[in-house]
């Protein structure tokens, strides 16, 4: 019986291991993701139903992301901000 309640503490302790590495991941991305967004210092607001965040003069020629939520925003805005621009033929 001792052997077998050893194995399920050691799976639980396993378990709490792994969600708190998760939970540090989490953390260090997010960290990444508001610092991109804190050095440039884009614009934000809302255009029709949704938030935007604006890196230029305006949403047409800009880097710009949008979302329900100004963290979705800015997660999308971080996406396109790393997206290469499409070479003209």
């Amino acid at each position: 019986m001792r052997e077998q309640e050893s194995r399920e503490l050691a799976g639980r302790l396993m378990h709490l291991a792994d969600i708190e590495h998760q939970e540090k991941c989490n953390l260090i991305t997010e960290k990444y993701e508001y610092n991109l967004f804190s050095m440039l210092k884009p614009k934000f607001g809302i255009d029709g139903n949704q938030h935007f965040v604006l890196y230029g003069e305006n949403l047409q020629e800009g880097i710009t992301g949008f979302g329900d939520t100004l963290y979705k925003a800015i997660l999308d805005f971080n996406k396109a901000f790393h997206k290469e621009v499409p070479q003209k033929t």
